[in-house]
């Protein structure tokens, strides 16, 4: 018996792995190129790296995101994803300029890179996270719980938004890191400790988007609200200082006070403000069109999600707590930003402030799969294929255009058009018109540029790489089915 489990760890291990890998390299294989909100973010990258301040002087020119305070420049955003790239874009710089790149090469690969590790590993572990997850809340089946973790890496906004230098996606694999934390402290020794990684979780995905606020209200209230859990909650808190004091700290220094951010002080031609205030009342309108809309909304991007209700009732008969967790975190996070006058987010894809939410209903979403397994087999195929269109073309679609598949992503996909944004990450806007640059890029286009053909060593590794994970998860479940089967057997033979 004791064989027979280690075997099946070993197994898992093994799946779990060709997920990440499978992910990974998607996410890795396309650069979105820069834009105002991933060319600020970098700005602080480059002036922690290589002047170390948070000043943004030296950059600041190349994005609208900004703000200034006391004669100097500084992001509007959170620092978080900043600090995290600060290893892997000084590792992209050393390798381009060892290399011989040009300047502006340079610049080109160490966002390329920093992105890899601030953005597309976490996002890349999130699926792996999630597969866990799926299975600790009695989702059975390798098979089905690969499956899931894989139709959310590549069929919702996770896949575009993790190849682009943006927070949110790797706010949402820390914030839902921080949920699977909790789960495992009550599965594993050490609690204690479990809970304080989760806090330390939680504080990272604040620093990366600070609407995570919403994730630690709701984990933190449902520590105290489950007697058995309530004396996790201070290690949580605990776990969590850190990231406080960091961000407190950064604050202070940018704008004078632990309390205040970046869009007290912004630049007052990129503000949506009504009545002086960047928030309003939740509206229902906003809501419908985070959803259902055409323009940035949720279910035409990745239908696969009109499964979440279906799936919440099944979860919620056997682990109430999960249930009511991923419920609170989407309301939390779908109130906030209907409320948020700026709700659509300029050059995006899809409904961009509520990606870090987006784990948590896909839980709900998975065990609507797990229900009817070939409608969600079908939706997923859907939504993979929406998605790595989007990818290919681009995430950073116009403000102008009201029905962006229809009226911009399929057409340039008809044309065969990929990689269109050139905006580079140091410059204010793009061309004119396009041209052959490479600010943005697919790694395909080494060998085909400019081409549809550029995606298909991807979709090649898709694959080879697929068909492991789909073989070595049939393997677990054969084995497991012929474990049950042992232990029936030894039960029914006379003692």
């Amino acid at each position: 018996m004791g064989a027979g489990t280690s075997d099946r760890s070993s197994q898992e291990r093994r799946l779990a792995w060709l997920v990440f890998a499978l992910l990974f390299c998607s996410y890795a294989y396309f650069w979105q190129g820069g834009g105002w909100n991933p060319n600020i973010r970098l700005d602080l990258t480059r002036a922690i790296a290589a002047e170390n301040t948070i000043a943004i002087d030296a950059y600041w020119q190349n994005s609208g995101d900004w703000a200034y305070r006391g004669g100097r420049y500084y992001s509007t955003k959170a620092p978080g994803l900043s600090v995290v790239a600060i290893p892997f874009y000084v590792i992209g710089k050393t390798g381009a300029r060892l290399a011989g790149a040009s300047p502006e090469n340079i610049l080109l690969v160490s966002g390329y890179v920093a992105n890899l590790g601030a953005n597309a590993l976490p996002s890349a572990l999130l699926g792996v996270v999630l597969f866990h997850v799926l299975g600790w809340l009695g989702m059975a089946g390798a098979r089905r719980r690969a499956g899931v973790a894989l139709a959310f890496g590549l069929g919702t906004p996770a896949f575009a938004y993790a190849t682009a230098f943006y927070a949110h996606q790797g706010a949402a694999a820390f914030g839902f890191g921080a949920f699977a934390l909790l789960l495992g402290a009550e599965r594993y020794s050490h609690p204690r400790a479990w809970a304080a990684a989760a806090g330390a979780a939680a504080g990272v995905a604040v620093l990366y988007e600070l609407t995570l606020v919403v994730v630690v209200v709701v984990l933190g209230a449902w520590l105290w609200l489950d007697r058995e859990r309530r004396p996790l909650l201070r290690w949580f808190l605990i776990g969590g200082a850190p990231a406080v004091l960091l961000l407190g700290s950064y604050q202070w220094n940018a704008f004078g006070s632990p309390f205040a951010t970046g869009y007290d002080f912004q630049n007052p031609n990129a503000e949506t403000r009504v009545d002086g205030s960047l928030f309003g009342w939740p509206s229902p309108i906003h809501m419908l069109e985070m959803l259902f809309g055409t323009y940035r909304g949720l279910l035409p991007l990745s239908p696969i999600f009109i499964l979440a209700p279906i799936g919440w009732p099944v979860l919620w008969r056997t682990h109430r707590a999960a249930a009511a967790v991923c419920l609170a975190v989407s309301m939390g996070f779908l109130l906030l930003i209907s409320s948020f006058h700026a709700w659509d987010a300029g050059f995006s894809t899809g409904p961009r402030y509520l990606m870090p939410c987006l784990p948590f209903l896909f839980v709900l979403v998975g065990f609507g799969i797990a229900r009817f397994w070939r409608v969600g087999a079908m939706l997923a195929a859907v939504s993979v294929a929406i998605m790595f269109s989007v990818t290919l073309v681009s995430i950073d679609l116009p403000i102008r255009v009201r029905y962006p598949l229809l009226q911009y992503i399929y057409p340039h996909l008809m044309q065969g058009h990929v990689s269109l944004n050139t905006y580079s990450l140091d410059s204010y806007s793009p061309p004119e018109k396009w041209q052959n640059d490479m600010n943005s890029f697919n790694l395909g286009e080494l060998v085909f540029p400019y081409s549809l053909m550029s995606a298909t060593p991807l979709l090649a590794l898709w694959l080879g790489l697929g068909t492991a994970a789909w073989q070595s998860a049939r393997r677990i479940d054969q084995t497991l089915r012929n474990f049950d089967s042992d232990d029936q057997t030894s039960g029914d033979t006379p003692a």
